[in-house]
């Protein structure tokens, strides 16, 4: 009985991985891929019934997007401090970020018009993207070096900015 009990255990330790600077830098990498798959998607988007199968793959897009999110917030808050290099390295990842989420946020709200049936559903997700972001950006500033802790809080305004832009134009109010 003792050796299954220990396989169990083994089992339990294998599956919890060790979050590391890397980790979150490949985190980054994905919500980009991810910002980048919205954004061609939203494009496509249509008016009316022509456009329904295509503004699904938009929700679609937003809970992959929110489900990686919620997985680099564990990462990050499993990570330990990034140091020099590797805050430097972050803040360079979210840099190269932070211009692709303006832009699909942009995309989105400027899709109003042939997403007009689902505003209720974009709005959600814009307010749940905005909320999922500003927890993961609180996360990763709690890591980061001196310099980099300094100059993160300007990155994450103008997001919530461009959040916010996105959320009036469905009807939204800024948060």
């Amino acid at each position: 009985m003792r050796f299954p009990n220990f396989l169990i255990a083994l089992a339990g330790t294998a599956s919890v991985q060790a979050a590391d600077v890397q980790t979150v830098r490949d985190d980054i990498a994905d919500i980009s891929a991810l910002m980048a798959d919205l954004d061609s998607n939203a494009k496509l988007v249509k008016p009316g019934s022509a456009g329904i199968a295509q503004a699904l793959q938009v929700q679609v897009d937003a809970v992959n997007i929110h489900k990686r999110l919620l997985a680099s917030i564990d990462d990050t808050n499993a990570s330990a401090p990034f140091g020099a290099q590797g805050s430097l390295n972050i803040g360079l990842d979210f840099i190269a970020l932070s211009p692709k989420v303006k832009t699909t946020l942009q995309d989105i709200a400027d899709q109003k018009s042939a997403l007009e049936g689902l505003s209720v559903v974009v709005l959600s997700s814009l307010y749940q993207l905005k909320q999922d972001t500003d927890a993961f950006g609180a996360a990763v500033l709690d890591k980061l070096d001196v310099l980099e802790k300094a100059i993160a809080p300007g990155i994450i305004k103008d997001l919530d900015t461009a959040f916010n832009k996105a959320i009036v134009a469905y009807g939204g109010k800024s948060t």
